[in-house]
């Protein structure tokens, strides 16, 4: 991207066709919003990359805690099965004693306050045995939740450390880049005469960009920034030949137009594609962008 200066210099050196004197202040505002837009992309995705591993570490964090929390429950189910045999046995010790006992028994009061107790005592049992087979059910889900919880657990692992490592490449490789960039800045902004680049900084700075190309036809037009229309006198002086020379601005946002003759409409740009446009200058295509139609 940054060899794409040299391709700029080249061709802002070439002699203008007749009729043809493009503003080279305007062609220098143009490559510079583009230097400013690519700087604002490197350093918000340089801005990204740490909320990009925070957010990692905190949906790590959450696996670890879902994790943790599904071998707490399965730990809290095997105590409380744990705790159901201990009773089951406790009854059935019980039953075994009361069943000696009504064996001994002497009179129909006895037994039938025997009979009573066993009965008690089995249905005891029969309810922690429900009890002790609903907590199976419930551990044989758990058993799959917390699969599924180490495996989420590996994968948030994983993407932390890719996030972590693309973090780490990143920043050397728009670290760099910004460098490049910025001293490019500097050179072009010296070349541009100041009241122009007061306008620049002034409008940029109230409006985001200063510089909006102007789309439309041969007879009417509009700012592709704040997609007004622009007079059709100023439209022609615009688009004329005559006129390759001066600067126009918008009449509604302010901004500095251009007139780019290879397309009629605006298009999304690819990261870091355009400023190698803005760098082949308006009205030259940069390698390989075609007519960008």
């Amino acid at each position: 991207m940054l060899a794409c200066s040299s391709v700029y210099r080249a061709v802002a050196q070439e002699p203008a066709a007749e009729g043809s004197a493009v503003n080279q202040d305007l062609e220098h505002l143009i490559v510079l919003q583009a230097q400013d837009l690519e700087l604002a992309r490197l350093r918000g995705e340089l801005a990204e990359a740490p909320r990009r591993v925070k957010a990692a570490e905190a949906a790590l964090a959450s696996a670890e805690n879902a994790l943790a929390n599904c071998r707490q429950r399965l730990a809290a189910e095997d105590k409380l099965r744990r705790g159901h045999e201990s009773e089951i046995a406790t009854h059935r010790s019980k039953l075994e004693r009361l069943r000696r006992s009504l064996d001994g028994a002497t009179s129909a009061q006895q037994v039938t306050a025997f009979e009573h107790e066993i009965a008690f005592a089995e249905s005891g049992i029969s309810k922690l045995e429900d009890e002790e087979l609903a907590s199976l059910e419930r551990t044989e889900t758990l058993e799959a939740e917390q699969m599924a919880a180490v495996a989420a657990l590996d994968r948030a692992r994983m993407a932390l450390t890719n996030e972590q490592e693309s973090a780490v490449a990143l920043k050397a490789s728009h670290d760099a880049t910004i460098a490049g960039v910025e001293r490019e800045r500097a050179e072009l902004r010296a070349q541009i005469a100041p009241q122009w680049l007061s306008s620049y900084d002034r409008l940029a700075k109230s409006r985001g960009t200063a510089v909006a190309e102007a789309i439309g036809s041969a007879t009417a037009g509009k700012c592709a920034a704040c997609q007004m229309g622009v007079r059709p006198q100023r439209w022609q002086d615009l688009i004329s030949r005559e006129h390759e020379s001066e600067i126009f601005s918008c009449e509604s946002c302010g901004r500095l137009l251009f007139w780019d003759p290879r397309r009629d409409t605006p298009r999304p740009w690819a990261p870091g594609e355009r400023l190698q446009a803005a760098q082949a200058g308006p009205g030259r295509p940069s390698s390989g962008s075609g007519s960008r139609r």
